[in-house]
């Protein structure tokens, strides 16, 4: 392939590609205007040819019918010449008044000729005024009808009637034009009045706009007038319930983010408190202890009680610093998470609030193998029992509690998202349930938006026999063969 026909295909698809392009970048308005218009043109068209296409067949009825007319009267006409001794003035009067019909033609004819010469006459006057391709579109071929005029035994020449569509063409061009002009002007008054309707129609689209922009500027108290079509009304409506819940939703995350700098604060008050007022003394007693073993060394008798005595102090110290730093540890990560996985850390969490409260029956069930799961559902999960633990020893005054984990088959909501399996966790206590107007705390907020945060789904109710019920699904990534069959739970 030469370069030449290489750079003219380059050219030819950039040039489709802008116009691909420019298409694209033309606006709903113009889009609906441009097809409205093409829609009116078509149908002003189609007019048009039906009114050239009615044209032809009436032409050609109206010269039959003058034909036929003309013929009847030539031959009655003759038939009441035929006792006259002279016919000359009689056929003179005759080819006068044929002559005053329309649309024919009268020529006559020596005995001998029957080829009359109205032909390219007749043809100049047809298009004398009409266009040509109008003509030839719509004129029959001229019909010549020869009648001899023959009185008596004497023959008066050849009779030739040609039909002349000439005014029948010129009144119906004319027509033509003035319904055309007409079908025009209509098209063009429609063509007007529905694009100012149709601008009016969409002039909600410009405020929809507007709107928009402003809730991306991030500005609050967006709303939207109702008016305009009921497409507009509903999605103006809809937009103003967004605008709302965005409202909503940045107010509470302005509130979450101040409770969680509160909690932040706290949460490091705490720890250095913990580290003041337990690592500090115990740190204190082992550098004291270092400094009597240091002491005792300089003697030449060294005091063996003291010695011991100095020693135990150090180990007290040391194992106070190490509950205490197991502790803090267990508050900011378990480890047995990690360390023994996700059962073994619940079975951990529930001895730990059975040995510090006793007032709470509690249960745990885990129906099937854990170790399967991962680092992030795993700990999710554990959040969850911990946090709805927490607040049943808070608020709830219940007398049982259950806690149950198992695997099930992944509901619509989490299906759809490509899901086949979940887990299921679910707590249950028999206390005092949800105050009617209850609002989540700041860890029933962070549960849910852990909870969230793996597509997962969070429930919290009122419990069939009272108390509340927590139930939180989480999607697992892949379908894998759950090991284990179903284990009967375990009082704690």
């Amino acid at each position: 392939m030469s370069l030449k026909a290489i750079s003219w295909k380059a050219r030819s698809f950039k040039a489709m590609s802008l116009k691909a392009v420019s298409w694209k970048a033309v606006s709903l308005k113009a889009r609906l205007g441009w097809l409205i218009a093409v829609v009116l043109t078509a149908m002003l068209a189609v007019n048009v040819a039906i009114m050239i296409g009615h044209a032809g067949p009436r032409v050609r009825a109206e010269a039959e019918s003058i034909e036929h007319l003309s013929h009847e009267l030539v031959e009655t006409a003759l038939a009441s010449l035929q006792e006259t001794r002279d016919p000359i003035p009689s056929l003179r009067r005759l080819f006068e008044n044929l002559r005053n019909l329309r649309h024919i033609e009268i020529e006559i004819l020596p005995n001998d000729d029957i080829a009359p010469s109205f032909d390219s006459k007749l043809r100049a006057e047809m298009q004398t005024g009409v266009p040509d391709w109008f003509v030839s579109l719509v004129a029959p071929a001229p019909k010549v009808d020869i009648i001899p005029a023959r009185i008596g035994d004497v023959q008066y020449g050849n009779i030739a009637i040609i039909s002349n569509p000439v005014d029948e063409l010129a009144e119906i061009w004319s027509d033509l034009l003035w319904l055309g002009a007409i079908s025009l002007a209509v098209t063009l008054l429609m063509l007007a009045l529905v694009l100012e309707l149709l601008r009016r129609t969409l002039a909600p689209f410009d405020s929809l706009g507007r709107g928009l922009a402003r809730l991306e500027a991030g500005e609050k108290e967006v709303r939207l007038d109702l008016r305009g079509a009921t497409e507009f009304r509903d999605i103006s409506h809809k937009l103003n319930s967004l605008a709302t819940t965005l409202d909503r939703v940045q107010d509470e995350n302005h509130s979450l983010i101040d409770r969680l700098f509160a909690v932040q604060d706290s949460e490091r008050h705490d720890i250095a408190r913990d580290l003041h007022d337990e690592a500090g003394p115990c740190l204190f007693s082992i550098r004291a202890g270092a400094a009597t073993l240091a002491a005792s060394t300089s003697g030449n008798f060294p005091d063996h009680d003291l010695l011991r005595r100095t020693c135990a102090n150090i180990d007290a110290a040391g194992q106070a610093l190490q509950t205490l730093l197991r502790r803090m540890l267990e508050r900011l990560r378990p480890p047995a998470m990690s360390e023994l996985g996700l059962e073994t850390a619940l079975r951990g969490l529930f001895a730990s609030w059975t040995g510090s409260r006793g007032d709470v029956r509690l249960s745990l069930r885990i129906v099937h193998d854990l170790s399967c799961l991962d680092e992030k559902i795993a700990l999710t999960a554990y959040r969850v029992v911990q946090e709805a633990l927490t607040n049943i020893f808070r608020h709830s005054a219940a007398a049982n509690a259950e806690a149950r984990l198992e695997f099930v088959e992944a509901p619509p909501e989490l299906a759809e998202a490509g899901a086949a399996e979940a887990l299921r966790v679910l707590v249950e206590d028999d206390g005092v349930g949800l105050p009617e107007a209850h609002r989540f705390g700041l860890g029933l907020i962070g549960m849910s938006e852990r909870v969230h945060a793996l597509g997962g789904l969070m429930r919290m109710e009122p419990g069939p026999q009272g108390g509340t019920r927590i139930e939180v699904l989480l999607p697992l990534p892949e379908v894998e063969e759950r090991e284990g069959e179903e284990r009967e739970g375990d009082d704690l």
